[in-house]
């Protein structure tokens, strides 16, 4: 799970839906309509150059991600039962498992729990989901060796299910509450059409369009801790194909 996150982070710095080898072979070119696209890969450039590449199954769900030249390459696989999503597994370029796991957790068919393993079995964090409809409406986090949550995330949407507000709100008083809002242009996100999307929740919010300004607050205070704003260029589809926050540049290829 660390991996990923220092992975996502480089995502937002610029609905749940076989456990077998057939998840292996995923469809590496899936074929889809000019107006519907899968991204491909990421290439990001600036402060250093690296990417992730991604690769889907054949119901266009995603099978593995795969990062370069990030200086701790890996992929992470994830795996289905009966087109579900049951885990992720953190492999070297080799697809050997280097014994990370996140395992997901339904109850009567909606996922309500993420569990970040080490060692394979070793339980390390859970994330316990509330969902409005097909959004993420809540997430408590439990840290190694507690017994309940120490910090909970809570997301606002406008019309089009992008996330306007995430409030990070730490149960211990001490550390201070934070609050991110983010605005959007209308054009057509990289990962409008990327499922399972919570495999991407941890740092990456909306899928819809493409957030033109990130703004972080300390809520205590109402003193701005961060501030981002962004520039897009766009295929004729209205897909993004590259990002821009003046340091660094992404771009985006697709399928």
């Amino acid at each position: 799970m660390k991996k990923l996150n220092l992975l996502l982070i480089f995502l937002i710095g610029l609905t749940i839906l076989s456990c077998s080898s057939d998840d292996n072979n995923g469809n590496d070119d899936p074929t889809s309509e000019a107006a519907t696209k899968l991204l491909k890969k990421i290439t990001f450039s600036g402060n250093g150059n690296y990417s992730i590449t991604f690769f889907y199954n054949a119901d266009n769900k995603i099978d593995r991600l795969q990062s370069a030249e990030t200086g701790d390459d890996f992929i992470k696989q994830f795996y289905y039962n009966n087109g579900v999503l049951d885990r992720a597994e953190f492999q070297d370029l080799n697809a050997v498992s280097d014994g990370s796991i996140e395992q997901y957790v339904y109850n009567n068919g909606i996922l309500i729990e993420r569990q970040d393993f080490y060692n394979t079995t070793t339980l390390d964090e859970r994330f316990l989901y509330s969902f409005n409809n097909s959004n993420i409406d809540n997430i408590q986090y439990i840290g190694n060796g507690q017994t309940t949550y120490s910090e909970e995330y809570s997301f606002e949407y406008d019309s089009n299910n992008n996330v306007i507000s995430r409030k990070h709100d730490y149960l211990n008083t001490a550390i201070s509450d934070e609050e991110l809002t983010f605005t959007y242009d209308t054009k057509k996100s990289p990962f409008l059409n990327f499922q399972p999307n919570i495999v991407l929740i941890d740092d990456f919010f909306s899928f819809r369009n493409n957030p033109t300004s990130r703004l972080l607050t300390d809520i205590s205070n109402d003193t701005v801790i961060l501030e981002k704003n962004y520039t897009y260029t766009y295929d004729s589809d209205d897909y993004a194909t590259s990002k821009t926050d003046g340091t660094e540049t992404i771009t985006y290829e697709y399928y």
